[in-house]
């Protein structure tokens, strides 16, 4: 029985991008297996999820915040020792940390023959980044490119990147693919839902979703719309507060000093609905390898002001589906959430914005990924 191996920094990854890869694993007859760190999942139990679709899951002890600690060196033993005892056909490893632990630990098997590949969700090295960061990670990045057999990007900015690295193999697809009919089909009473949060008909809604990190910088956004000294606008804030950061007391006292009416929504899961409630969305993310927030957006018809990094550039079309801004630049943010209170200029790029998320469809991606996955196989097969 020929066996691969789905590994992650997180339970709660593996879940939300990777099962439908593990299916198409299955599907090519291999035994899948997956690891990750399951120890923060607090809303399901990794292994009884992963059994449930025929998928064994192993525990390892990644740090998804330090690559150089006790606990990398940790997870690099444990890693070693469950490819001792599984003898890995195929490897897919994906997220920074692991990346490196994983395709290093893996270089005996793979002059055995094991196929190892990397997906990037989002170079740590982007273009703009410090020097530091360009060295410390674009080093490690060039030499895992050594000893990995094809690499995945997801935007075309680190696509190009990687293409410069050594390995030979290195491919593009649309993301983790989006389930652009769950927007489409959204039908709500816009009135009564925006009431139920809170909002008025007066309101203009700028809406971000995603994570309370410093990564996202929300308070960029905050800042913008203190500029524009309007009472009208009020800042939907939806995610999950990061309380390692204090992210979510900060931006609280931040919006209050600076007169910006903020709605801390919380984690929904009714961002459809919430997407229809919105006026203009906002991804000012400082490093984005993607922000599937943001073709969620899209794909309801809602333009998105968008910072001006990796993947958000290949969907937020100036003029088109939104703006793009520099990620520090408040006065950038300003003027384009001005310009987009229009609700003429909104309604005039909706079916562009369907248009360009309709790129990014799950069937889309899937079907890249499992082209990728033959190719990369074809010898095993």
């Amino acid at each position: 029985m020929k066996r691969a191996l789905i590994v992650a920094a997180t339970g709660g990854f593996l879940k939300g991008f990777l099962i439908s890869d593990m299916k198409l694993l299955q599907k090519m007859g291999y035994e899948v297996h997956c690891a990750a760190n399951g120890n923060s999942v607090s809303t399901f139990v990794p292994e009884e999820l992963f059994a449930s679709i025929g998928v064994m899951f192993h525990q390892i002890d990644f740090s998804s915040t330090s690559p150089i600690s006790k606990e990398s060196i940790k997870a690099f033993k444990e890693y070693k020792r469950l490819l001792k005892k599984y003898h890995f056909d195929f490897v897919h490893v994906h997220t920074p940390i692991p990346g490196a632990i994983v395709r290093i630990a893996t270089m005996h098997e793979r002059r055995k023959g094991c196929v190892v590949a990397y997906t990037t969700h989002g170079l740590t090295f982007p273009k703009g980044c410090s020097l530091k960061k360009k060295i410390v990670y674009g080093s490690i990045e060039r030499i895992c490119s050594h000893i990995t057999d094809g690499i995945i990007t997801i935007n075309n900015e680190d696509f190009a990147q990687m293409k410069k690295m050594a390995c030979k193999k290195v491919y593009h697809i649309n993301g983790v693919g989006v389930d652009t009919d769950r927007y489409h089909k959204c039908k709500i009473d816009r009135y009564s839902y925006r009431n139920s949060i809170g909002l008025t008909d007066k309101d203009i809604a700028v809406l971000e979703v995603g994570e309370l990190s410093e990564r996202k910088n929300h308070r960029v956004i905050i800042e913008a719309l203190s500029k524009l000294e309007d009472e009208r606008y009020v800042f939907l804030i939806c995610g999950k507060a990061m309380t390692n950061f204090g992210t979510y007391d900060f931006l609280k006292k931040y919006a209050e000093e600076k007169n910006v009416r903020v709605k801390f929504l919380g984690f929904r899961k009714d961002i459809p609905e919430l997407n229809k409630c919105a006026d203009i969305a906002v991804l000012p993310s400082l490093r984005e390898g993607l922000g599937l927030a943001g073709i969620e957006a899209l794909a309801s018809g809602v333009p998105v002001i968008g910072s001006r990094v990796q993947g958000i550039k290949d969907y937020v079309i100036d003029g088109k589906t939104g703006y793009l801004c520099s990620p520090l630049n408040a006065d950038e943010f300003a003027d384009k959430i001005k310009l987009l209170s229009d609700v003429n200029l909104r309604r005039s790029m909706k079916n562009a914005c369907i248009d360009k998320a309709e790129e990014f469809r799950m069937d889309i991606s899937h079907k890249q990924m499992s082209e990728i996955y033959e190719q990369l196989l074809a010898k095993k097969s």
